[in-house]
């Protein structure tokens, strides 16, 4: 299942509630470096003014760059649903495409593209326009999974089939972003999900794009149960 494949995407952020309860379930279990943190951080660090949030979903993290950097703030998400839910919370979202984005050249000093741009069909595309509205000097943080995230996860249910790789992932990143950027670093990011039972394995599994049919494998389990969870951060700059 190619996690770039439109329909699939429609589809998967139509509604928030798979999203939203991964991403609460992240946010409680995780122990150690959140990844969410450590992207934000780096966006933080250029001291933009004025942010880009590509793929912004409901908009919990581009609520940080409003609250926290004090940055003039644009967002954009392909769903309707994603956008009303960015919108709720006083975000200036939009819905659109990140292959065309519809802002003049040079209009940004800080994008943030986090776990999205392995759903972009036109990669390429995406990432010359990310290359275009930056001003000279501007900074794009973008953020993606291992290949072996949760691999615990998946040897516990005895899933032996490979997904099927990230259009835009740790090992691929750095020379996708270097035909468009000047400067381009990757830091990697990993922690624990604990999970206290098998329940919240199973909740979670349940909520994951490509393996939700994986949570009935779940055997019982006595006592947290520990996967390690697995991201790169790719810092790029013009």
């Amino acid at each position: 299942m190619r996690l770039d494949n439109p329909v699939l995407v429609r589809w998967e952020y139509a509604s928030e509630e798979r999203l939203t309860k991964r991403s609460a379930m992240f946010r409680s279990l995780i122990t150690g470096d959140n990844p969410e943190d450590i992207a934000v951080a780096a966006v933080f660090e250029a001291k933009p003014k004025r942010v880009l949030d590509i793929g912004c979903g409901p908009g919990e993290l581009t609520e940080r760059f409003v609250r926290e950097l004090g940055a003039d703030v644009r967002a954009i998400d392909i769903s309707a649903r994603m956008v009303e839910l960015a919108r709720a919370r006083g975000i200036d979202a939009q819905v659109a495409d990140a292959e065309r984005l519809p802002f003049d050249d040079r209009e940004f000093d800080g994008i943030f593209a986090g776990w999205v741009l392995y759903h972009v069909p036109a990669l390429d595309q995406a990432l010359a326009e990310c290359a275009r509205v930056l001003r000279p000097g501007g900074r794009l943080v973008a953020s993606t999974y291992y290949e072996e995230n949760l691999s615990e996860l998946w040897d516990l249910v005895g899933e032996t089939e490979p997904r099927t790789p990230l259009s835009f992932s740790r090992s691929t990143g750095a020379e996708l972003l270097r035909r468009h950027f000047a400067r381009v670093e990757k830091r990697d990011v990993e922690a624990e999900l604990v999970f206290p039972d098998a329940d919240s394995v199973r909740t979670f599994i349940a909520a994951t794009i490509d393996r939700a049919h994986l949570a009935p494998r779940v055997p019982e389990i006595d006592g947290p149960f520990r996967a390690t969870t697995r991201h790169a951060v790719f810092v790029a700059e013009r």
